[in-house]
């Protein structure tokens, strides 16, 4: 799936390495280095997927959570772009929060061009759902639910930590892997039934008999009610 990418970091050499991991892919790729520059980026053009760092002078003044504040931006204005947090193991609570205001991954630094490609395929697969913002959106509810259920175990490891929450997420994708093999059928009958009209229509123009008329006009009521 191709995919429009903006990597946003105030570090030039984070930048400058993750921009060398994607130019190697077929991906669209775009580098703002800090978050004023990642919003006139994001105000002209569409991503479908913005990667930023955490912490990096802010917005609106004074502030290290540019990160943060261009999440909760994406959020309120870009409601098809999604987000993946760059943050530290010493950070990882900075993780969870981004993800509560509704990153969909996050990756820690440093990370290997594979975690990466990774993050970026688990999302576009979420976003290759027949109806992907409704499909996302229910990812997040229910990560956050069970989220906040793994925090009341006090997990206090930021390792031990990120490693339940990786499992999380893989035992979340893997339920929602039913829903998309069954969509490849949906999708597989929708394109068998388009192909049946102009048969069915064809076969219409060769048969003068009433009663093969009137099955075929069923045939074709049938197959766009279907679709």
């Amino acid at each position: 799936m191709m995919a429009n990418i903006l990597v946003v970091d105030d570090s030039d050499l984070s930048l400058k390495q993750v921009g060398k991991f994607l130019n190697k892919t077929e991906y669209s790729i775009k580098l703002a280095e800090g978050a004023p520059e990642a919003l006139s980026l994001i105000e002209n053009n569409f991503f479908d997927i913005v990667i930023t760092d955490k912490n990096m002078p802010g917005l609106y003044g004074p502030s290290d959570e540019g990160g943060m504040e261009l999440l909760k931006h994406i959020q309120d204005n870009y409601t098809a772009t999604e987000v993946i947090m760059m943050t530290g193991y010493a950070s990882i609570e900075t993780a969870i929060e981004a993800m509560k205001l509704g990153a969909f991954d996050y990756l820690i630094k440093p990370f290997t061009q594979q975690e990466l490609l990774d993050s970026i395929q688990r999302l576009l697969s979420y976003k290759g759902f027949i109806n992907p913002d409704n499909t996302i959106s229910i990812y997040k509810e229910m990560h956050n639910e069970i989220l906040k259920l793994m925090e009341n175990q006090n997990i206090i490891d930021d390792e031990e930590m990120h490693h339940s929450l990786k499992s999380l997420d893989n035992k979340i994708d893997h339920f929602f892997k039913t829903q998309s093999n069954w969509e490849k059928i949906i999708l597989t009958q929708r394109e068998s039934l388009t192909d049946i009209i102009p048969l069915a229509e064809r076969l219409k123009e060769l048969v003068d008999r009433e009663d093969a008329l009137d099955l075929i006009d069923n045939i074709l009521k049938l197959t766009e009610k279907r679709l």
